[in-house]
């Protein structure tokens, strides 16, 4: 009975007020997501050159290399649990999870940006850092796995960098 309430809600959305946090709560969240995407930057910057010099054989895997690596992974993951709490209040204070109003939605700009191209970007440099770092750990020599972690973080930090709804492309967006 609660599967097919839940996805009733889904599919056609609620009748009832929208979902909100509180605006303090919103706020810090919202400040703290935004906020740590220059460390996540400034990691993934340190994670591919470390990568490029294991790669070519000037530094071992075992040191600074794995350790940005892995401490720039569990950054973008609590990133991730952060965007995905602004995500669902985010979609649910402008459609309260209607399809009708998610649709007429869809053709602004700003909204789209968000709710798709940011998410999707997100997402798939998320598993890029994943697969990066895991395929890193099973290599067989340093070299290649620094040559797998620095095409995989490259990738997703290429892909991170055309998502994030920078102020110059959205007015609206403040730096923070």
């Amino acid at each position: 009975m609660t599967n097919l309430l839940f996805s009733g809600i889904l599919l056609f959305g609620s009748n009832e007020g929208s979902l909100h946090l509180p605006e303090g709560v919103s706020k810090a969240l919202l400040a703290s997501h935004s906020g740590m995407r220059y460390l996540i930057i400034i990691l993934m910057l340190m994670a591919i050159f470390f990568a490029y010099q294991t790669s070519k054989g000037k530094r071992p895997f075992t040191g600074n290399t794995k350790k940005t690596g892995m401490f720039t992974m569990i950054l973008i993951d609590i990133q991730l649990l952060m965007g995905l709490v602004l995500y669902f209040f985010f979609l649910a204070g402008q459609t309260n999870f209607k399809l009708g109003k998610l649709k007429d939605q869809l053709e602004v700009g700003m909204f789209r940006s968000i709710a798709v191209d940011h998410f999707i970007g997100m997402l798939i440099a998320v598993v890029l850092i994943h697969m990066g770092y895991a395929k890193a750990k099973k290599a067989m020599n340093d070299p290649e796995a620094g040559r797998k972690q620095f095409l995989f973080y490259l990738i997703a930090f290429i892909i991170i960098m055309l998502v994030i709804p920078w102020p110059f492309m959205h007015h609206e967006r403040g730096w923070m």
